[in-house]
């Protein structure tokens, strides 16, 4: 506990008289999104006081559930003297946490077509069922041809698609009970102008997608549990970002169809921006739209991730 403020003394028959502000250590539950910055700036002390209480060797990975220690804060105080809201703070924080996990747990179901995924190209009629693997449990080579087709650039172009890239899909498939899989976009030729310099996009490693019926909130979350996986979130677009990579990383683009990118934090290793999909103007069919535009959360400036700041040049490559 620490103890900061004025010190006043009184010399009174020898005694020395000290008075002080007691400023208490308060408790924050890591939730999605939250940096050390955010929390820092939300509870006015830095970083750096979050870091020492904790112990903690790497700020930069936070993990969601996980208990702080703020260390110095006054929480606010009733009437009666007794911290305020704080009991009501925590049980709705346990309510939504757990309204998240049971919305979440209702969508996932035993496949129906275990090792197959049904594919649909979107704003088409064209659509494919894939066996994953073959009897040698190795990706089949037709679904490969069959997948790099789904995949191509409304031009024709294709590109070879990464079967790590497919038996991700084969597991976001089977979770999601063998729902249809929607591809928004797949591969996408390089050019000068797009957004991300080296985007996964450009080699078949990458997919911009929808379950059907399943919020693209819940399929979000699940791709975040896979490895070695990029996942980008959209809030109002109408897909979400997977692509394959060495080391997993997340990130959120608040931008609208035919804006630049406005990434949740800077340094992220984002992969394009809304505006590089055709027809991404179209509403969701698995969420209702916002009732306002989502933004981003204050102080979630600080990168979440160890990578290079995206480029925020126009992209000239809509489909």
């Amino acid at each position: 506990m620490m103890r900061t403020g004025l010190i006043s003394m009184a010399a009174l028959g020898g005694i020395v008289l000290w008075s002080s502000t007691v400023r208490a250590d308060i408790q924050h539950t890591i939730g999605k999104g939250h940096t050390i910055q955010a929390i820092a700036n939300r509870y006015r002390v830095t970083p750096k006081s979050i870091i020492e209480a904790n112990r903690l060797k790497d700020p930069r990975r936070l993990k969601i559930g996980d208990v702080l220690t703020i260390p110095g804060v006054n929480p606010p105080k009733d009437k009666d003297g007794k911290a305020k809201g704080k009991e009501k703070d925590g049980k709705a924080k346990a309510g939504k946490d757990k309204d998240a996990k049971a919305e979440a747990k209702s969508f996932a179901a035993k496949p129906k077509t275990p090792g197959v995924i049904h594919v649909k190209r979107f704003a088409s009629t064209e659509e494919v069922d894939l066996r994953i693997t073959d009897k040698r449990g190795k990706i089949a080579a037709a679904t490969l041809k069959s997948m790099e087709k789904m995949l191509r650039f409304p031009s024709g172009a294709s590109h070879p698609v990464e079967p790590r890239l497919i038996s991700l899909l084969g597991i976001v498939s089977n979770h999601f009970g063998s729902r249809k899989i929607e591809v928004v976009s797949g591969f996408r030729p390089y050019t000068p102008t797009q957004y991300t310099k080296h985007s996964n996009h450009n080699h078949g490693k990458a997919i911009d997608f929808r379950v059907v019926g399943v919020p693209n909130e819940v399929v979000r979350d699940f791709c975040r549990t896979l490895k070695n996986v990029g996942c980008g979130y959209y809030p109002n677009s109408m897909f979400v970002h997977m692509d394959v990579r060495e080391s997993s990383a997340f990130w959120i683009d608040y931008s609208k169809p035919g804006e630049p990118p406005r990434y949740n934090a800077a340094n992220v290793d984002a992969d394009e921006g809304t505006s590089d999909v055709h027809g991404d103007s179209q509403p969701s069919a698995n969420t209702a739209p916002p009732e306002t535009t989502p933004e981003p959360p204050p102080g979630s400036e600080t990168p979440t991730n160890e990578s290079d700041t995206p480029p925020a040049t126009k992209s000239s490559d809509d489909e």
